[in-house]
């Protein structure tokens, strides 16, 4: 593999709800010159524990009862702040999980930030029949293990990620 000549956290949230406030998992990957040095998972107990039955049955497989005993977001993001603060942030679907992140920042720990990013799925329209998750991962070859847990979706961006720089994809943001 090529070097990378920079650094990112690869990030996902899965939602609990609608909301922008109701992140119920996060997913992050950092990379260091494209070796990927650290990564975290938690789950996060959204508001009030409550969690869409569709979303639980049809997306993410996550339920009340696992979040029960989670942290809430602002004492679970203290543990992982290092990955996004003052970091290069990578998404599939960035517009999606900056929203969620930047609601959450402010509304349970007060802070407004903006950070440097790139988005894969916009990286890769064009490129496949759609740039959905699944897809570009199969046209790349990059083993997508569980779509929709947090952390294998922030392990196949960055995948992503890694591939558009080889190839000289225009890193859109």
């Amino acid at each position: 593999m090529s070097s990378v000549p920079f650094s990112f956290t690869a990030i996902d949230f899965e939602t609990a709800t609608g909301y922008k406030n109701s992140i119920c998992q996060v997913g992050l990957v950092r990379l260091e010159n494209g070796i990927i040095m650290d990564e975290y998972c938690e789950l996060i107990k959204p508001p009030y524990n409550y969690i869409w039955r569709n979303f639980s049955q049809n997306v993410h497989g996550i339920y009340p009862e696992d979040t029960a005993d989670a942290p809430v977001f602002a004492e679970s993001y203290p543990a992982w702040k290092h990955f996004v603060e003052g970091q290069t942030l990578v998404a599939h679907n960035m517009s999606f999980d900056l929203s969620r992140l930047k609601a959450c920042l402010q509304e349970f720990c007060g802070l407004d930030m903006e950070f440097k990013t790139y988005c894969t799925r916009n990286i890769w329209t064009g490129a496949f029949e759609n740039a959905c998750l699944p897809t570009c991962c199969e046209q790349l070859g990059i083993n997508l293990l569980h779509h929709h847990n947090a952390l294998a979706d922030a392990k196949a961006c960055a995948e992503l990620f890694l591939a558009a720089i080889r190839t000289g994809r225009d890193l859109k943001s």
